[in-house]
């Protein structure tokens, strides 16, 4: 029969192993709504990046319009290209941004299913009476060699 020391400590990783993966919940919903974000971000660098390449189509005098809300409004061929090419340098510049913030997000997504699956292990080896007679600083050696040794 388990001790009360050992129920308890069964008792601690499972609530620290749901804060995990209530973090862990939370960064993939980040992460996913990163990839919503980027896809409309790059869906417009395609269609500006379009307009760009009709814009340089177009002679000197041709007429440009711009529409604002339900009204077209003539605008002059350079400031329409120097517009376009505004748009296309801050969308680039977002999606560099939201790069940066998956990666981030991943390489913290990565470091709590590691520690996840250490506290997983953890608990499966002390509940099965694995460690009971082990020392703690011993304790964690075997539980890292062993998550090591299956990851």
């Amino acid at each position: 029969m388990a001790s009360s020391s050992s129920t308890s400590a069964l008792r601690e990783l499972q609530r620290e192993l749901e804060t995990k993966a209530n973090d862990l919940s939370k960064l993939q919903k980040d992460i996913s709504k990163n990839h919503q974000v980027r896809k409309k971000y790059t869906i417009q660098l395609g269609e500006n990046e379009l307009v760009l390449k009709e814009l340089d189509l177009l002679r000197e005098d041709a007429n440009v319009f711009k529409l604002i809300g339900p009204v077209l409004v003539k605008q002059d061929l350079a400031e329409a290209n120097a517009n376009v090419r505004k748009r296309i340098e801050y969308i680039s510049g977002e999606l560099k941004r939201l790069d940066a913030t998956l990666q981030d997000l991943e390489e913290k997504q990565n470091s709590k299913k590691e520690a996840g699956g250490m506290i997983s292990l953890r608990s499966w080896l002390m509940g099965n009476g694995y460690l009971k007679h082990l020392k703690p600083f011993e304790e964690e050696e075997v539980v890292v060699m062993l998550f090591e040794s299956v990851t």
